[in-house]
Parts: structure tokens; C-alpha cells; sequence
């Protein structure tokens, strides 16, 4: 049963259909733990406390365990704008600590390979229907699924999982476990084929840059094995893996280019065009590492790249792509931003740890399921420095699995008994956490639109709606109520003190233009017209697409005090005027 829930994760999570604001993957990302949390509660019910029932938890989850305690720390100091955010990172490495011990403990008692396989099947069910769904939601969904189909918006496929790159990645560990069952005989040439034709078709639909990596990734690993394996089927990975890199490089280039030729789907960019017209993602690296030097040690705290970056400076051409860079797009850079040294060395120590021991097993073993887990987990490894998808609990969550399932765990009974104790309270504190967070985000998702501003909704409820709003502020999701608390606030004096302390966090967490086009009215109307011009100044040269929403709110502040605002609205007009 425990295995069967763990391969749920690997498979439910990514089928949602649901994705919308105030955060789009909470549901995927509440029920793949919720997943994890039941298979490791089913796994503990069934064995009981005998120590000999276990292995001890493998040594990658025990630097991950100081990440998290560290992680813990940032929040209990009191040094940063909301203790909240560390708190939930914490949350996300308990999170993932739990899921290597569990993938431990079911190598452990039924073998790498029937975990592997199970896990696998799992994971490729998931990669078909994703697969399906994105080459339906390209091409036109039928009726009969608009309710289990996501809508498409843009001209890039992402299936049920509502990112084109991580539908990508998604599709990309689809193919690696539909090599693996191939080459265990799992599933038959006949059958293969057309399921590899479907994952390719729906990972160049993504658009996705990323499929070119994982394709050359699977071929590398397919030399490898050929290099290692022995008697007379060594050159079946090689010759599949190359098969499926090269299926992938010719649907990269060709589809989009049959698809402008025979005007199918939305018009896009083509194959060359992706690869010329990529995201400026290297000025955002030596951004992080300005924001790494300036406090090297500690990092600026869990959750602050955003703000830390505006106030560096972004170029505006990343904010036409998007307003808020949460992230440099590289989790080692990200983690030296955020979390220092120490936090990083915890993490990459940790990954450097099951490296080793995942290629040891390998070597020594030469089993085919230890070469898809690295295969597999590789895949994330490549994405994770060009995006973040372990910032996403469901990734996060058949990552860390397969860590565990091929990491090499302790044989101390000692240990293991006290590895299954600790598992029993993070299962705890997971469970009380989910359940608190998923109440919150219910109440957030009903009010937060009427408990912030003026709506229809009659008084008596909006008043309601607005407390409810105040006591999410003392939460969990914290950061998320005072954002759209601020984004409703009336742009006046009242409550001004209230005001700029509220807006200096949330411009911390998320300095969107609206957020920082407000937190200067509210200087200006507090009397530091020096602070105000400059803050809005540096908005204006961030988001210059924006100034005409810039402008709207401006005009909406100058009621409160003509004098104090007609400046500011003079400097944005001037901006809009020299752009036209």
C-alpha cells in the first residue's frame, strides 16, 4: 500500500486540472503531500517501532535536515520581513527528507528494482495522459474534456500541469521510464514506440528549450551503459537512449515547422527562433551573485530574492517577460542568494553525498533501475539550472523519492529506530502544517478579493471578509494576505503609518509595480517626497511598460493630497511622454 500511494505521487498530483490564482500548483502541490504523508504514515503503521523493521535514514537526508533546521533558524531570528517564508522552505526540506527516508525504506524491503518499476509505471501513465492532454489542448480541446483539460493561453502546450517547461520535464522523465520498462521487457517494442511518439510530440509542443538538454542527457547516459553493462544485451540502452534523443531533436525542429506549414494550432515561434530569443537569464545570475556578496554568510533570508533584486536593479527586459523574479533561475544561485554559504554547502553537500553513492551502486551493481533513478533524477538536476522545480512539492516530491530509493542507508538499529521515530513527528508536523495551510488558502481564495476592497458584497460581509484577511496576516499565508491587503488599500492618509510599515514588507517579498507605485504615494503622503521620487523613479525605469497603470494610480492618490502626488505624476507622465 505504501509503495502504491508513493507511485500516486508520481502520478495524481501532475493530472489536476486547477490551476488558479491566488497560487496556481497549491492544489497540485497540497495533494502530492498529502501523498507522501500517507504513504510514510502507511509504512510506519504497518511496521510498528521494532528497530529491525528499518534502515536508517540515508546520509543525504541528514544534511538536508540541518538545511531545514538552519532554514528554522533564518525564521526564528527576526531579521527578516516575514519569519513565514523560511518557515514553509523549512516545510518543503522536512518535506523532502521524508520522502528520501520512505524511498530508503521501501528499497530496503522489496529491492530497487520492483520499487523502480512501480514508480516508473507511475510516472509514465502520468507523462501519456499529460502528453495527451497537451496535444489536445494545442490543437483544440474537445467538449467532452474542457473540465479535465487546463486551457491553453499562449501558443505553448503545458498539458495539466500549467508550465511549459515543467510539462516538459515532466514528459522528459516519462520517456526515461518508458525506456526503463522497455528495458526490464515491462512493455513491448509494439507498444513503445507509439507511446515515445506521443511524449515527444507533446515536449515539442512545449516549446521547451529544455528537451534538447534532457535528450542529450539520455544519450550520454546511454554510452555510459554500454561502457559498463555486460554480455550480449550491453547495446540496448545505448541504441534506445540514442533513439529517444534523436526522436526528440527531429520533433524539436520539425513540429513547429509543420505546424506554421499546415496552420495547425496557435501561431508561434519556431525551433530557431526558441533557441536565439531565449530569457536573459545569465544578467539575472550576476544578479544573484551581487546579492550573494552582500551578505555571503547567511544569505538575504528564504523568500527576499525578489526584493533584493529590484533594489540592485533590474533590467527592463525582464520584467516584460515577468514582473517579479522570485528566483534567478538556478538553484545553486538561488540558494547562495538566499541562504548563504551555509545553506548552500548543507544542500549541494547533501546531493554531492547521494552523487556518489547512487554511481557506487551502479558500478558495482550495473542494475538497470540504479541507471534510470540517475537518469531520472538527473533530469531534475538539469532543469534546476535553468529554473527551479523543486521550488514545486510534487518535483520535489518524486525527486527526493528517488534519492531515497537509491541511496545507500545505515544499518545501525539504533539509528533506524530513531530515523523512524523522527519520520512519525515530521509526518505530524506535515500533516498540521497541510491541513492549516490548506484551510488558510480556502479562506484567502473566498476573501481576498471582497475583504480588501470596495465590491457589491453587502457591508456586513465585507467587514467579515476584511477580518478574515487581518487574522490570515498572523499565518502561514502572511505574505499573500498583506500583498492583496495592500493592493486594496485605499491610497490615503488614513491608517498611513499602518500603510508604510505593510508596504516596505510586501515590496520586500513582491515589488510588482503596483506594490511599489503605492509604497511611494504612501511616502509622499507621509511627508519623505525625497524617498518617494526616488522610489519611483527607480519603478519607472524597471517597469517602463507599465507607466500608463502607474499613472492610473497616481491620478487615484492625487484626491488625497493634490501637492504631495502632482510631482510624482508629473515625472510619470514625463516617462510615458518621452516613450511615446
Amino acid at each position: 500500500m505504501s509503495l502504491l500511494l508513493a507511485g500516486s505521487l508520481c502520478l495524481l498530483p501532475f493530472l489536476l486540472a486547477y490551476h488558479q490564482q491566488p497560487i496556481p500548483s497549491f492544489f497540485p502541490e497540497w495533494l502530492a503531500a498529502a501523498l507522501g504523508i500517507a504513504a510514510a504514515l502507511t509504512l510506519l503503521a504497518g511496521r510498528g517501532v521494532a528497530p529491525a523493521s528499518f534502515v536508517s535514514s540515508p546520509v543525504p537526508a541528514l544534511w538536508l535536515i540541518f538545511f531545514a533546521a538552519f532554514l528554522a533558524a533564518q525564521a526564528q531570528s527576526g531579521g527578516h520581513v516575514y519569519s513565514q517564508l523560511p518557515l514553509v522552505a523549512a516545510l518543503y526540506v522536512l518535506y523532502a527528507v521524508l520522502m528520501i527516508w520512505l524511498g530508503a525504506q521501501l528499497t530496503a524491503e522489496l529491492g530497487i528494482a520492483r520499487v523502480a518499476t512501480v514508480l516508473a509505471t507511475f510516472l509514465l501513465a502520468g507523462a501519456l495522459a499529460n502528453s495527451l492532454a497537451g496535444i489536445m489542448q494545442f490543437y483544440g480541446r474537445p467538449k467532452l474534456f474542457e473540465d479535465a483539460i487546463a486551457e491553453l493561453h499562449g501558443n505553448r502546450a503545458y498539458g495539466n500541469i500549467a508550465q511549459a517547461n515543467l510539462y516538459a520535464n515532466y514528459l522528459a522523465l516519462g520517456e526515461g521510464a518508458l525506456l526503463f520498462l522497455w528495458l526490464r521487457e515491462r512493455v513491448r517494442t509494439a507498444y513503445a514506440l507509439p507511446a515515445l511518439a506521443l511524449l515527444v510530440l507533446g515536449g515539442a509542443l512545449s516549446g521547451s528549450r529544455g528537451t534538447l538538454l534532457y535528450a542529450l542527457w539520455y544519450a550520454a547516459l546511454g554510452f555510459l551503459a554500454a561502457r559498463t553493462q555486460e554480455g550480449a544485451q550491453k547495446w540496448r540502452p545505448k541504441i534506445a537512449a540514442c533513439g529517444i534523443a534523436g526522436a526528440v531533436l527531429a520533433a524539436h525542429f520539425a513540429v513547429p515547422w509543420l505546424n506554421a506549414a499546415l496552420h495547425l494550432g496557435p501561431s508561434g515561434e519556431g525551433a530557431i527562433d526558441r533557441l536565439e530569443h531565449g530569457e536573459p537569464r545569465w544578467q539575472v545570475w550576476l544578479i544573484a551573485l551581487r546579492v550573494f556578496f552582500s551578505a555571503p554568510f547567511g544569505g538575504v533570508g528564504a523568500g527576499e530574492f525578489a526584493g533584493a533584486a529590484f533594489e540592485i536593479g533590474l533590467d527592463p527586459s525582464f520584467t516584460t517577460i515577468g514582473e517579479v523574479w522570485t528566483s534567478p533561475h538556478n538553484v545553486p544561485l538561488h540558494l547562495l542568494a538566499e541562504t548563504g554559504l551555509v545553506g548552500t554547502l548543507l544542500v549541494l553537500g547533501g546531493l554531492c553525498v547521494w552523487g556518489w553513492q547512487a554511481a557506487r551502486r551502479y558500478w558495482t551493481g550495473r542494475e538497470v533501475a540504479s541507471w534510470w533513478i540517475i537518469a531520472a533524477v538527473g533530469i531534475e538536476m538539469i532543469h534546476s539550472l535553468t529554473e527551479f522545480p523543486f521550488w514545486s512539492a510534487h518535483f520535489l516530491g518524486v525527486t527526493a523519492l528517488l534519492i531515497g530509493a537509491s541511496a545507500r542507508a545505515g544499518l545501525s538499529l539504533a539509528v533506524a529506530r530513531a530515523s523512524a521515530i523522527s519520520a512519525g513527528a515530521v509526518c505530524i508536523v506535515l500533516s498540521v502544517a497541510s491541513a492549516i495551510m490548506l484551510r488558510d488558502y480556502m479562506r484567502l481564495d473566498v476573501t481576498r478579493i471582497t475583504g480588501t476592497t470596495v465590491t457589491l458584497t453587502a457591508a456586513t460581509q465585507a467587514q467579515q471578509d476584511a477580518a478574515t484577511m487581518r487574522e490570515l496576516t498572523h499565518g502561514l499565508m502572511a505574505p499573500l494576505a498583506e500583498l492583496w491587503i495592500l493592493i486594496g488599500a485605499p491610497l490615503d492618509r488614513s491608517e498611513l503609518a499602518e500603510k508604510l510599515a505593510l508596504s516596505e514588507r510586501v515590496a520586500r517579498y513582491w515589488p510588482a509595480n503596483t506594490v511599489v507605485a503605492r509604497r511611494a504615494v504612501f511616502l509622499a503622503l507621509s511627508g519623505e517626497a525625497e524617498k518617494a521620487r526616488s522610489l519611483l523613479a527607480r519603478a519607472l525605469e524597471t517597469f517602463p511598460h507599465r507607466v500608463n497603470a502607474t499613472i492610473l494610480i497616481l491620478e487615484q492618490a492625487r484626491t488625497a493630497d493634490r501637492s504631495a502626488v502632482e510631482p510624482l505624476l508629473v515625472m510619470a507622465r514625463a516617462v510615458s511622454a518621452s516613450g511615446n
